[in-house]
């Protein structure tokens, strides 16, 4: 039986309508050639790719691909589907108007993923995987990865996922480990509520993000995600904290309807602070083996970099939220060094001292006299206190509140 042979090597392009390659038939593209199939790919013999090989239709592999050095292109107009239970190539370019989907078990990337229009759809079981030195391109709102993908190694790891029309990409700025596989999807809306930390004034119900460290070990690591269509005005749980200004930042936990804790902010660009934006994490994260982890964006009071401080004007030990059932004094980055906080009654008599912050922050006064333990009367009381942010700058401040009963 004659062989079916295909060689392209002196001329830099040619084009099919369909091809078909039997059990038989090799078919070569040499480097800096270019093949192109307008419809389907059938291959039951043998492709090795050089150079670009360009498709329009659906690819169906029975047989052997060599795509170690070679480029390939998904380039149709609908949705295309890719069957090769296996595939690895060294360039693979999405730039089509609709989604093409990876069903088989296992896609490997060596050197380039590119995103010009159109999408990537694995499979349920599907592991879709760049390889170490693998560099990420592109990615909108029209071109993404939906669904896992994994890659391995150290260095900045770039994720380009997105969901039903939303281009959420995370980047793993500094993963440093040995022999690391860490996969990454986006979800747009997350199915539970998310519950705030303490710190934390919401975390958004928008969109989230899952990490699982597949295999390996790594360093922790700062993560930057890009959010958009977002609302950080409108939480599902809201916590109320004081405060006089906010910024969005990172949040995990581990599991999604779990509580959220802040990752703070080192950065955010190109950002309105409540729908669009590109957020640092101030604190890295660390996942283990086998854990997977779950991150969001939220909202949290924001610290001035001399610190801050409140005082409130009233408090009751019947009222019904235990936070204002004493007196106390709040702030971040006091020092405990030389602070002094005094309370009077009207006759001049103090009520309440303390030298320590922690004990004016966490327990405060409870409406008895220090001293004798009675009962002080409802009414107006008066304050001074001293102290120092860990900055050095010295506040001093006398004033009055009320005791309600």
């Amino acid at each position: 039986m004659r062989k079916f042979l295909i060689i392209i090597s002196l001329a830099p392009w040619l084009s099919f309508g369909q091809l078909y390659i039997p059990s038989n038939g090799l078919v070569h593209i040499a480097e800096g050639a270019n093949l192109e199939v307008g419809g389907d790919l059938d291959n039951n013999g043998v492709i090795q790719n050089r150079g670009t090989l360009s498709l329009y239709g659906d690819w169906v592999n029975n047989a052997n691909f060599n795509g170690l050095t070679g480029r390939l292109q998904f380039l149709g107009g609908n949705n295309q589907m890719v069957s090769p239970p296996q595939l690895t190539v060294s360039e693979l370019v999405i730039n089509q108007g609709g989604e093409v989907n990876f069903s088989g078990s296992q896609y490997i990337i060596l050197d380039r993923l590119e995103f010009q229009f159109g999408n990537i759809k694995p499979g349920e079981n599907t592991r879709f995987v760049l390889e170490p030195g693998a560099r990420v391109e592109g990615g909108s709102n029209l071109s993404y990865f939906d669904g896992t993908l994994i890659a391995k190694g150290s260095g900045i790891k770039t994720f380009p996922v997105g969901a039903d029309g939303l281009f959420a990409p995370l980047t793993l700025l500094s993963v440093f480990g040995l022999n690391t596989e860490i996969a990454a999807n986006f979800t747009r809306g997350n199915p539970f509520d998310p519950i705030p930390g303490d710190s934390l004034l919401g975390v958004s119900h928008r969109g989230l993000w899952e990490l699982e460290l597949l295999n390996g070990a790594t360093d922790p690591t700062q993560i930057e995600v890009e959010f958009s269509e977002d609302d950080l005005s409108d939480f599902r749980i809201p916590n109320p904290i004081r405060h006089r200004v906010n910024s969005p930042v990172l949040a995990y936990a581990i599991n999604p309807e779990g509580i959220y804790r802040s990752l703070g902010v080192e950065s955010i660009n190109d950002s309105d602070s409540l729908t669009f934006g590109t957020i640092v994490s101030e604190l890295p994260l660390q996942p283990s083996l086998g854990q997977k982890l779950y991150v969001a964006v939220g909202l949290a009071p924001q610290v001035p970099s001399e610190g801050l401080y409140y005082i409130p004007e009233a408090f009751s030990p019947q009222a019904s939220d235990s936070k204002n059932q004493t007196f106390k004094i709040f702030g971040e980055g006091i020092s405990e060094d030389g602070f002094d906080l005094q309370i009077y009654n009207r006759y001049g008599v103090i009520v309440y001292s303390t030298s320590s912050f922690a004990e004016a922050n966490q327990n405060g006064w409870n409406g008895e006299n220090q001293r004798t333990g009675v009962d002080e009367p409802a009414g107006v009381y008066y304050y001074t206190v001293k102290f120092q942010f860990n900055t050095g700058l010295p506040v001093q401040q006398k004033g009055a509140f009320y005791l309600v009963k």
